[in-house]
């Protein structure tokens, strides 16, 4: 069986493939700081605590994306003659999943403290000396997870 040349992508292509590489290290490093504020602002809201699982697991997009670039890139060889290109599909699963554990754990959670006919309350914490309440800190967490996140997408898609 003959084995198909290492795949490279065309010249055109090169600084794109690059470039998407290098907004999906600034991607992770942005989602690493979001989850932070938005734990270190979570209380004892339910919505919070959601966003923040929202966050972790969105680092699996771009996580899954980094590690196919290196193994879409490999040499096919007597098991796989025609490459590994079918990483991408991997990556792409690992996506959704990480979509459908956002919302299994929104119903779940959700679920249970209706059940348990918990309510939250969103207190207050001592910032610089001042007692602030902490629904003003989660706002401005929810404002630095979505401006940034929204310029961010708005590169990955040019």
């Amino acid at each position: 069986m003959k084995e198909l040349n290492k795949f490279e992508y065309p010249e055109e292509l090169k600084s794109d493939f690059k470039k998407a590489k290098r907004l999906e290290w600034i991607t992770i490093a942005y989602l690493i700081s979001t989850a932070i504020t938005v734990y270190l602002t979570m209380g004892n809201s339910q919505a919070m605590k959601t966003a923040w699982f929202e966050d972790l697991l969105s680092l699996t997009p771009s996580i899954s994306f980094l590690i196919a670039t290196k193994v879409f890139m490999k040499s096919p060889n007597k098991d796989f003659p025609y490459g590994y290109h079918r990483v991408v599909s991997i990556a792409y699963l690992c996506s959704a999943l990480a979509l459908f554990s956002v919302g299994g754990f929104l119903l779940i959670d959700s679920t249970i403290t209706l059940i348990k006919q918990e309510h939250a309350t969103i207190g207050t914490v001592i910032l610089f000396g001042h007692q602030i309440w902490l629904g003003y800190l989660m706002i401005a967490a929810m404002l630095y997870s979505t401006f940034p996140a929204f310029i961010l997408g708005k590169k990955n898609f040019r």
